[in-house]
């Protein structure tokens, strides 16, 4: 049947109308003719297909226009095929092209017909087996209509045992019931039982630590007044200060409390109280610096009520604070930015923070009402006014002021609508930044490593935070008895795995960071000897205010040193290679652009500050140099003991006898007073045998602080001595303008100023060189005289 369904009557008709059918289309009608028991032609060998008789097409094109012909194919009577049938089928059905692939490349869907021929000789032999098994069937049935009769019998019989049956099975049920409640009940108690114990054992690790901390915060409560009144007064006003007047603020503040007997914590960390250290930590790793005044800032930033002011030089905060909203969508604009207003009315309507950059002395009249969160709330949503303009204020608005200028003095208004913060770069805070240049040129490797580290370990204390806050969250929310809530005992079962794990990765974790950090720990010298020539250069500016050199400019040549100093593959040699090529080329850049009056200072500041971070200098020493006995009075110290020396000189003298190395001064002087004098009064005392006092090569500043005290005006012969036994004879002498270096160092956004004094000229220098580079590249260059 499946076969025959795909034929359909245009099939036929079809194939009827062919004049000369495929011969296989023919020998399939003729398994159909016999199929039917119709009468085939004269039985005759084909002469054009040997091996075959001559079909019986025009009997087969009778069959088929007969209407009913697909009717009767359905509808054969299969039981009327016999032995001589199937006989007379296999001579077709054996031949080689008599399958359904060829029916079909000939015939298209009548070669259904194919599949039905073969179809009807297979069931016929096994029709034979069925029919005996018919007959057999009829015997059977006969049988079963007697059984059936017994049977009823038997289920009247079976009925009414199964009624008494219902009625014992009813009791058994109500029995095996209440049985299965005690049971239930039983396993309840245990489950209870089990949980408690759980709950006993997950809750007894942390019994101590809870009962400890419970006792801490119990004392913490009755100093959290002060302790709140210290916090918020931080938030307010020690933002634009540096970190000594913080601690004076914070010293002075505890006092009044203790005045006014207001209870507050002695040792109070206000960084600990204030931020926990997963978040200090993101802050780091956003590019917040290391040291403490850095994380009071970015508490301040965070935490404060206004929105904050940075006083920023450097550029510190501005690059935090990109990296820390650099996924919130940041608006980044200028006061002189045509698109202002546009882009803080876009920042406001749609939530997202607004960093106002490079701003002066004054701010925009229309900042105002947003600095002081002038607000109204209108239905669900809150409005304020930008200039003559009404606009949103969606959550996730934030602003960020910052400033270049390192010492803006603000209006009284300006500082009470924002939270002015000093975020200039620190001495401790730029040597960490430093370390992690020379270590990301250095070991990038390691550096990565502690990166990675630092956020695995961040992440890990937050997960603890979050698990713990989540269990004493569903401790305090469980209603009923805490045995019964099962959410519970897993939460708890998966706090204490996890808190086990994350301690033993944060375990590891501290371990590696020892060993990382005492590898990084190498490379500290390179940091701390820049870190000590970027603040000599910055302090250059008290000098002369247009000694101005930025954080920017520094770290170039900071760069440039690391790249261009000699390599070793022993990092002792490496960090001394660094350190060397690092100070000669900052002292080689910042000197040329200083006034000649002013060179020898910065050289001397820098072998000084050298020593005094080596130790081979002591601060006593340093300040005795500095300061002498300007401090003393003639009346209140020992007399001097000849008239030839004069005041100055002598207080000079009391203050250097407090120093280890001369602590007899005084009394050689009253004692040798002939030879001092002789000495004194030389042309050069520096380059004279001093009396009583013999000088190693390597005490030159002892030397220095003896010639300071008694000849003042020798101070510079001496002082190049000490210069070159301290830092070398290199830096004594004179820098040369180096054109070649001068134009790697530039770019052609930084224009090269020359100061002339009188009679010098280089422009036929400049010019020169200029043609060379013009010939040798395709760069040109502007000379350019100012008035």
């Amino acid at each position: 049947e499946r076969a025959l369904s795909t034929i359909k009557a245009a099939d036929i008709a079809t194939v009827r109308k062919l004049g000369k059918p495929p011969h296989l289309i023919m020998r399939i009608m003729d398994c159909v003719l016999l199929l039917f028991q119709k009468p085939l032609s004269k039985i005759l060998m084909d002469a054009d297909k040997p091996g075959f008789i001559v079909t019986s097409w025009g009997d087969a094109l009778k069959l088929m226009g007969d209407t009913k012909f697909l009717n009767n194919l359905l509808t054969f009577p299969k039981d009327t095929i016999n032995d001589e049938v199937v006989e007379l089928l296999e001579p077709y059905l054996a031949a080689e092209d008599f399958n359904l692939e060829r029916a079909k490349a000939v015939s298209g869907n009548v070669a259904g017909l194919l599949s039905w021929c073969r179809a009807m000789s297979f069931f016929f032999s096994i029709n034979k087996e069925v029919l005996p098994l018919k007959a057999n069937l009829a015997v059977q049935e006969g049988r079963l209509q007697i059984a059936n009769t017994d049977l009823a019998e038997a289920q009247a019989q079976l009925d009414e045992k199964q009624k008494e049956l219902d009625l014992v099975q009813a009791k058994f049920d109500a029995a095996v019931s209440h049985k299965q409640a005690l049971m239930d009940d039983a396993e309840a108690t245990r489950r209870k039982m089990t949980n408690a114990t759980a709950l006993i054992e997950g809750l007894a690790g942390e019994k101590t630590r809870w009962t400890e901390a419970g006792l801490r915060f119990s004392d913490q409560i009755k100093r959290l007044v002060g302790d709140a009144l210290l916090c918020t007064g931080f938030l307010s006003y020690s933002g634009p200060f540096n970190q000594e007047f913080r601690d004076i603020l914070i010293k002075n503040w505890k006092t009044m409390c203790m005045r006014n007997k207001i209870p507050f914590s002695e040792d109070l960390d206000l960084i600990k109280m204030l931020v926990d250290n997963a978040t200090s930590g993101e802050w780091v790793l956003q590019g917040l610096p290391t040291d403490n005044l850095s994380i009071q800032n970015g508490i301040i930033v965070t935490k404060a009520t206004r929105y904050p002011l940075l006083i920023d030089p450097q550029g510190q905060a501005t690059i935090w604070i990109k990296k820390k909203e650099g996924n919130n969508e940041l608006t980044v604009s200028q006061l002189n930015n045509k698109y202002f207003r546009t882009h803080l009315e876009d920042a406001l309507s749609l939530g997202r923070p607004f960093l106002l950059e490079d701003v002066e002395e004054e701010l925009d009249p229309a900042l105002d009402n947003v600095l002081e969160k002038n607000f109204i709330k209108q239905g669900s949503t809150f409005k304020v006014k930008v200039g003559d303009k009404e606009c949103d204020v969606m959550k996730g608005f934030r602003m960020y002021i910052t400033t270049k200028l390192p010492n803006p003095v603000y209006t009284p208004e300006i500082s009470a609508r924002t939270s002015i913060i000093d975020f200039t770069v620190t001495q401790k805070g730029l040597e960490d930044q430093l370390l992690g240049r020379v270590i990301l040129t250095e070991k990038a490797e390691l550096e990565s490593e502690r990166n990675k580290l630092m956020e695995e370990v961040n992440a890990n204390k937050k997960r603890m935070q979050d698990l713990e806050d989540n269990l004493l969250k569903r401790l305090t929310e469980t209603q009923g008895s805490l045995v019964e809530d099962e959410d519970l005992i897993v939460v708890l079962q998966v706090t204490k795995k996890t808190a086990q794990d994350v301690s033993e990765k944060l375990s590891i974790a501290a371990e590696t960071e020892i060993k990382i950090n005492t590898a990084r720990e190498e490379y500290r010298p390179v940091a701390t000897r820049g870190s000590i020539l970027y603040f000599l250069i910055v302090s250059m500016s008290m000098v002369n205010n247009m000694y101005q050199t930025s954080l920017r400019q520094f770290l170039i040549e900071f760069d440039l040193s690391l790249a261009r100093s000699d390599k070793s593959p022993i990092t002792a040699k490496r960090i001394k290679f660094i350190i060397s090529y690092l100070t000669f080329a900052v002292f080689k850049y910042t000197v040329r652009g200083l006034y000649e009056e002013d060179r020898f200072l910065f050289t001397l500041l820098l072998a000084l500050n050298i020593d005094l971070n080596s130790g081979r200098l002591r601060m006593e020493e340093f300040q005795t140099f500095f300061k002498g006995g300007a401090a003393l009075d003639l009346n209140s110290v020992e007399p001097k003991p000849k008239k030839w020396i004069m005041d100055m000189t002598w207080l000079n003298l009391v203050q250097l006898s407090k120093l280890t190395r001369f602590s007899q001064i005084m009394g050689q002087v009253t004692r040798n007073d002939k030879a001092w004098k002789a000495w004194f009064d030389t042309d050069a005392p520096e380059e004279n045998d001093i009396p009583d006092y013999k000088f190693n090569a390597d005490e030159a500043f002892s030397k220095l602080l003896l010639i300071r005290s008694w000849c003042p005006d020798r101070i510079i012969p001496q002082a190049r001595h000490y210069v070159n036994a301290s830092v070398g004879k290199k830096f004594t002498e004179a820098v040369i303008l180096n054109y070649p270096i001068l134009y790697e160092e530039s770019n052609a956004r930084c224009p090269l100023i020359c100061f002339l004094s009188m009679g010098s000229d280089p422009t036929e220098s400049i010019k020169n060189f200029a043609k060379k580079k013009e010939k040798s590249t395709d760069c040109d260059s502007a000379l350019i005289p100012l008035l």
